[in-house]
């Protein structure tokens, strides 16, 4: 087996298994609160561990793998709390207004010329 495909299922393997762990391990490092979310903070580092898994030797220890990349996402977290609350509330603006946009844009026509 390629080590890409090795890693990869290693990779999900421990995160099927250990995701309340490390879930309650962030929970720890970290207060809970709109800007830093410890669901928010694991699915980051995993997204960047699955999409690089490519580039990396084989891992033997995924759990010390997996943990210092999440230790290092919360020390990021920390330093940078206001870029990251940052661009979090300016994703959710742009949502907020692309879905009113729809709304309101698509609420003229739903309505038939009948009805109204």
């Amino acid at each position: 087996m390629n080590s890409k495909s090795d890693n990869n299922k290693k990779l999900k393997d421990f995160f099927d298994k250990e995701y309340h762990s490390l879930k309650a391990y962030v929970g720890s490092k970290v207060k809970e609160n709109i800007d830093r979310d410890p669901e928010d903070i694991i699915q980051d580092v995993a997204l960047k561990l699955f999409t690089g898994a490519d580039r990396y030797t084989p891992i033997n220890n995924v759990a010390g793998f997996v943990y210092r990349s999440i230790k290092n996402k919360i020390v990021d977290v920390m330093r940078g709390n206001n870029k990251y609350s940052t661009n979090y509330n300016e994703q959710n603006e742009l949502k907020l207004e692309a879905f009113a946009q729809q709304l309101y844009d698509e609420s003229e026509t739903v309505y038939p010329e009948q009805m109204k």
